[in-house]
């Protein structure tokens, strides 16, 4: 029977070997790190100089790092897509959701001063990138599923000059709150697939960042999919009653199975990306969610509400961006959408 202690190689070795199981080898590396000089498993010797793997360990660690870089096969990408569903679900549970932590009001509009100063820092950011944006009390509601392409089909074919616009998109204040560490972090997720967290967090910035641009009449862009009609509608209506004289809207139509399989491709993107090193990891929208959007009559919810509230607007255009490969199309319109353009400034 072996008595002898086990070497710092071994420590690290188990180790690693157990993070492999539990998604938590950065979290391990980080522990590693703030060991005292000396410990076994430490990377740094007593007298502070790093300490030399022993035989075959370097190599190993070159391995597995390369193991972390490369992207995922089709069967390990479809079983991290199950540990995300799952780690969410268990997050929820443990009442790591943001409203959940941070609310204190049964509205759910009075958050926490650590989180409201986060908010402010957000929007007041958000606000300076716009400030060449003009106050001509234009708006735009862009709609459409996950992966529509609404972005490529405003700027590229629909002649929208988004920089004449405030954008105000829910999934971008979620980038901005990963990027100052203000999602919760749960092993084994990138930050982006735990912003399922925040997701009223998120929504609740945007709408504060309207409430600031309104008063002020500047041009302002929600890019949202238009899921609920009721609260579509209410934007328009803040509008108008904020003095909008102008409130245009821009569908862009694709089938649901389309929305999934581009977001699923979006998804795992990201996180190829993020285990090579880059960004913030690709956002996770489960297909069920997406799923449940189907209209047997529009194809989607998202599509009947743009038909619902159409009437609502001063103009408006529906455009097919459902085949991959092709330009979108615009298949139907009312009235001109102002673009923001100098063309429309001499109307």
């Amino acid at each position: 029977m072996r008595t002898d202690q086990p070497s710092a190689a071994e420590h690290l070795a188990d180790r690693l070997a157990l993070s492999e199981r539990t998604g938590d080898r950065d979290e391990l590396r980080q522990r590693l790190a703030r060991l005292p000089p000396g410990h076994p498993s430490s990377p740094v010797e007593a007298d502070g100089t790093p300490r030399l793997p022993e035989r075959g360990l370097g190599a190993g660690r070159e391995a597995a790092d390369a193991a972390d870089r490369r992207p995922l096969t089709d069967a390990e990408h479809a079983e991290h897509v199950t540990q995300v569903k799952e780690r969410l679900d268990k997050a929820r549970a443990d009442g790591l959701a943001t409203e959940s932590r941070y609310v204190t009001d049964p509205d759910s509009e009075t958050w926490a001063p650590e989180r409201r100063a986060g908010h402010g820092a957000i929007i007041a950011d958000l606000y300076a990138a716009a400030d060449d944006v003009p106050c001509e009390r234009r708006a735009i509601l862009a709609g459409g599923l996950p992966g529509a392409g609404k972005t490529t089909v405003l700027e590229q074919h629909a002649g929208i000059d988004r920089s004449q616009f405030l954008v105000i998109n829910p999934d971008q204040i979620k980038e901005e709150m990963a990027e100052r560490g203000m999602i919760p972090e749960v092993a084994g997720l990138t930050p982006m697939e735990a912003s399922d967290l925040v997701h009223e967090e998120s929504s609740h910035i945007a709408k504060q960042l309207a409430l600031r641009a309104m008063p002020e009449e500047k041009n302002v862009m929600w890019d949202i999919t238009m899921s609920s009609c009721e609260s579509t509608e209410k934007r328009i209506d803040d509008l108008r009653a904020a003095g909008y004289s102008r409130v245009d809207g821009i569908f862009v139509d694709i089938p649901v199975d389309v929305a999934i399989r581009r977001s699923d491709a979006r998804h795992r993107e990201g996180h190829d990306d993020y285990r090579d090193g880059h960004g913030l990891g690709g956002r996770l929208v489960p297909r069920d969610i997406t799923a449940a959007q189907a209209d047997p009559d529009w194809g989607s919810c998202n599509r009947r509400t743009f038909e619902q509230v159409k009437s609502k607007l001063d103009a408006w255009l529906l455009c097919d961006n459902s085949v991959d490969g092709r330009a979108p199309l615009i298949v139907d319109s009312g009235g001109k959408v102002d673009s923001g353009g100098k063309e429309e400034e001499q109307r």
